[in-house]
């Protein structure tokens, strides 16, 4: 159902672009590259990571 989903990722990017975050953290990997691909599509700077990724760079994990 790609036009459920496509709107559901537009509302979800916009609710996220509202609350004025600098990052957005997920366990869900479809999720985030779906959230992801619509930001990079509006042309905006925010971006979301992995909850793992995030976790491995912040104990010192290898960049």
């Amino acid at each position: 159902m790609p036009d459920i989903s496509g709107a559901m990722v537009i509302d979800k990017t916009r609710a996220l672009i509202e609350t004025g975050a600098h990052q957005v953290l997920t366990a869900d990997c479809g999720c985030l590259m779906n959230i992801n691909g619509s930001l990079e599509k509006q042309q905006k700077a925010l971006r979301g990571q992995h909850l793992a990724s995030f976790l491995w760079q912040r104990t010192g994990g290898e960049q």
